[in-house]
């Protein structure tokens, strides 16, 4: 059944404390004193329940560490209550847990990323358990992992890894059967983080050019579209013969951008094997096909202007481009001051082939520290009751925020937004960079070379191969 948003909301904020633990609906006489009956049971139908017993851990503290860097505790705490939306919903989160658990829900936040990894390190050797939850940059998380730093997610009992809230992290982290970090919506970094299709709408009215949207919720919304709709608006304004940071665009984006088009079309050059480790695979021809397809988009378009996490944001708030392929952060925090309306997509599928629509993007990991493996249970425990909680009522606020309106005020972006909601991941090759300078050579091949170059500059790095197993490796060697 069509998902009811508006009526989602509404009931959120009447839903009982206990509402992420209850599976039975017996709640649902709270919410009939603000909808009808059948409202009440369209967002009976919507809730995702957490299903955990409501355990009494008699006053114990969760200890959460973060950096600095990147405002990563925003994503995941709120010390007061400031009036501001989001920060007051994560406040709530915290508030509602703690109460139903009988915890403290704590965070120390110091220190650049580079700092807290090499102090993890130390504070494991040491057997410090002071923290119980690591939440950290992405790439140097990962390294934390490979040293041996953090336990196994999967070992922990009573965790529903089939939730929603657990998509586009743990099947892609999990290798050799071990979980040793993961990111999921116990924070808000990989929705800010993630790159979805944003449009102008006063540009798209004044070239007459209709958003496809019956295409897009049925499937049929392809790389081909896109390139012929940006196709008649790109245009030199100022007649100088030259595109420049002047002039109209159809597209636009940045280096972050490239990588998560590479990913969202399926150009991916890493899979996994049968035994679920890390390997060299990839499709050529299909390889080509992509980029090839990819270049006649940026004919109409450009990925060059602005810092490389920008993804022409300026140009886009000047009214000179039609999309911005961005992070939901810059729409967030650069975008939405303007006065562009604007609307979202899904990144489109390359073709027909393709079976679901896909949004890549970036993301804040977080582990369990091993001398924390006595508390596992309950630091799980938390994790997933905050990531439920979040998943059903802070994340659609995130949304509405972004797109500076209410999602029922719109059902075409309301449709988007879910459509979206339900594809976000963190690329497989991506996720493990960090440890292969070969690796993100070839996580950023719209970057590096061209359709006509492709194969040989991947034959260049064929020992990619070989720094996959050293990866491999060092999940075999990791007790977890």
């Amino acid at each position: 059944m069509k998902r009811l948003l508006s009526v989602l909301l509404a009931a959120l904020m009447l839903l009982p404390l206990a509402a992420c633990g209850s599976s039975d609906g017996g709640d649902a006489a709270e919410i009939t004193t603000a909808v009808t009956a059948g409202e009440t049971a369209a967002a009976e139908d919507t809730y995702v329940y957490d299903g955990l017993p409501d355990s009494d851990y008699g006053g114990a503290d969760m200890h959460i560490l973060t950096t600095t860097w990147y405002q990563a505790k925003n994503y995941i705490y709120a010390e007061n209550l400031n009036g501001e939306v989001i920060n007051d919903a994560l406040y709530e989160q915290r508030s509602e847990v703690s109460e139903r658990f009988n915890v403290t829900i704590s965070l120390t936040s110091k220190d650049d990323h580079g700092v807290v990894a090499s102090n993890v390190d130390k504070m494991v050797l040491a057997g410090d358990d002071t923290y119980d939850m690591v939440f950290n940059h992405d790439l140097v998380t990962v390294g934390n992992a490979l040293r041996g730093d953090f336990i196994n997610i999967l070992n922990i009992g009573g965790i529903d890894f089939d939730k929603p809230w657990w998509k586009g992290s743990t099947d892609i982290f999990t290798v050799n059967g071990k979980l040793l970090f993961t990111a999921n919506h116990f924070a808000l970094s990989g929705i800010y983080m993630n790159c979805i299709l944003a449009y102008n709408k006063d540009i798209a009215a004044s070239y007459n050019i209709e958003i496809p949207y019956d295409n897009v919720r049925a499937g049929r919304w392809y790389l081909d579209d896109l390139i012929k709709i940006t196709a008649d608006v790109t245009s030199d304004i100022d007649g100088d013969g030259k595109m420049t940071e002047n002039d109209m665009y159809g597209f636009l984006t940045s280096y972050y951008g490239d990588m998560a088009i590479q990913s969202d079309l399926g150009g991916t050059v890493i899979s996994k094997d049968a035994d679920g480790y890390l390997v060299l695979e990839y499709d050529l021809d299909r390889l080509v096909s992509i980029m090839q397809a990819v270049e006649r988009l940026y004919e109409n378009g450009s990925n060059k202007y602005g810092a490389s996490n920008e993804f022409g944001a300026d140009l886009f708030m000047r009214n000179q481009g039609l999309f911005t392929f961005s992070e939901t952060r810059v729409l967030y925090e650069k975008v939405r001051t303007s006065d562009v309306v604007y609307g979202v997509m899904p990144f489109p599928k390359f073709d027909e082939l393709q079976e679901d629509y896909r949004s890549s993007g970036y993301d804040i990991y977080w582990g369990i520290p091993v001398p924390a493996a006595d508390r596992a249970e309950m630091i799980a425990t938390l994790a997933v009751a905050m990531s439920c909680y979040n998943y059903n009522n802070v994340v659609p606020k995130v949304w509405e925020l972004v797109l500076g309106s209410k999602l029922s005020d719109s059902p075409d972006d309301t449709d988007m937004f879910e459509i979206i909601r339900d594809v976000q991941y963190v690329d497989l090759g991506y996720a493990f960079s960090g440890e292969s300078s070969r690796l993100t050579q070839l996580c950023f091949l719209l970057q590096n070379t061209d359709s006509g170059s492709v194969a040989s500059y991947i034959e260049k790095r064929a020992n990619v191969a070989k720094d996959l197993e050293k990866i491999n490796a060092k999940f075999d060697e990791v007790i977890g």
